[in-house]
């Protein structure tokens, strides 16, 4: 039996407590919790029904107890690489929720720890991965079935938030404290996604609105022009801010096209032949390829079955029976694509995804500095 700890006791915490209290993951148990407000802390163990439970006001405490193999860390962004070295550097298995860090620089040197300690299972909370839709989706596309990629699309903008939503926690919406918007928050499970199924880009321009009709000094819209190395283009807007809002990826290819609508509808069409091979031969001037056509409706299910899911895999892979479903190798592309896109809207020039760390570091700095003085919920100095 597994003994798993939670650091940090937000709403999310809350959630994955209740997943452990209603007995969703096997082989493992909730053994400790680590927060500042342990009274909270026994508030929030004792309505998941879990009693057995050590609560420490210090996470450094928890780890050094012996009474965790694994931790979970739901502390706010950028916390998060920090915690998670100081768990790798005691030999502790450790998953990151979303994202794994805020920078490059820091993302990178998780990659090095945790490649030094391949006994460990390190991981990241983008439990979207485990949904059955989209890992039909990744399946089908490194299949090949569908050749080469052209073009992929996700206008993802129905993450509707509300002012109350901004002030449910002092660190929401700044630069300082949750070190972005919409794309390094709300919107990073389907970028991680298109990322995970499309492949990274070579390249990204972005165009970037911060507080657009919210309280925020953060991005809470955004638009995304991603460059493939094959030539093929992409496009990626989200925000938090339009209702009833869009959610829908197009994935396009030489041999044919996959639809997703509202994570529940699948639409896979399959041309006869390579469209270039039809476009070279075929006479006619405005005919079209001829294409098969799949669909599939695939029930929503809760996220907690999605975040239990995950939870099981890091366990499973403690034990080394599974591999990590998303490693910090994975997470450490989704952060690096969300800062070159930061970067990019800063700049107003296309960044390479291969870009400078230093570069970011220097410029989110300096956006720490102009918020700095600032109020969001008046826009004023």
């Amino acid at each position: 039996m597994k003994r798993i700890g939670i650091a940090g006791i937000g709403q999310i915490a809350g959630d994955y407590m209740s997943i452990f209290g209603e007995g969703m993951v096997d082989g493992a148990a909730l053994a400790a919790l680590s927060s500042r407000n342990t009274v909270k802390a026994e508030e929030a163990a004792k309505k998941c029904g879990i009693s057995d439970i050590r609560i420490f006001d210090s996470y450094t405490d928890m780890l050094d107890s012996g009474l965790v193999d694994g931790v979970i860390i739901t502390t706010p962004h950028t916390l998060h690489a920090k915690m998670a070295e100081e768990a790798i550097a005691r030999g502790i298995s450790v998953l990151v929720d979303k994202p794994l860090g805020v920078s490059t620089i820091e993302v990178e040197r998780l990659v090095t720890l945790a490649d030094g300690r391949p006994d460990l299972a390190a991981g990241v909370m983008v439990n979207r991965r485990a949904n059955k839709l989209y890992r039909k989706v990744w399946d089908i596309v490194r299949s090949g079935s569908l050749g080469e990629l052209r073009r992929s699309s996700w206008q993802i903008t129905n993450l509707y938030r509300t002012y109350a939503y901004y002030r449910s926690g002092s660190w929401r919406g700044s630069w300082k404290t949750e070190a972005g918007g919409v794309l390094m928050n709300q919107a990073v499970h389907q970028f991680d996604l298109l990322l995970w199924i499309a492949g990274m880009p070579e390249r990204i321009s972005a165009y970037t609105a911060e507080g657009l009709h919210r309280p925020v000094t953060t991005e809470n819209d955004v638009t995304l022009v991603l460059f493939y190395e094959n030539g093929a283009t992409g496009t990626f807007t989200a925000s938090t801010h339009e209702c009833p809002g869009t959610n829908r990826l197009e994935l396009s290819f030489d041999r044919g096209q996959i639809i997703v609508e509202d994570d529940s509808r699948l639409t896979v069409r399959t041309l006869s032949m390579p469209e270039e091979e039809f476009a070279r031969t075929e006479t006619g001037y405005f005919t079209k390829v001829p294409w098969t056509e799949a669909f599939e409706e695939i029930p929503i299910v809760p996220n907690k079955v999605e975040q239990a899911a995950t939870i099981q895999n890091f366990v499973d892979a403690i034990d080394g029976a599974k591999d990590i479903q998303c490693s910090f190798r994975g997470g450490r592309d989704t952060v690096r694509a969300v800062n070159a896109a930061y970067l990019s809207a800063w700049t107003g020039r296309p960044v390479a995804v291969n870009f400078d760390p230093d570069e970011y570091e220097v410029a989110y700095q300096r956006k720490v500095s102009e918020e700095e003085g600032k109020n969001a919920w008046t826009g004023k100095e």
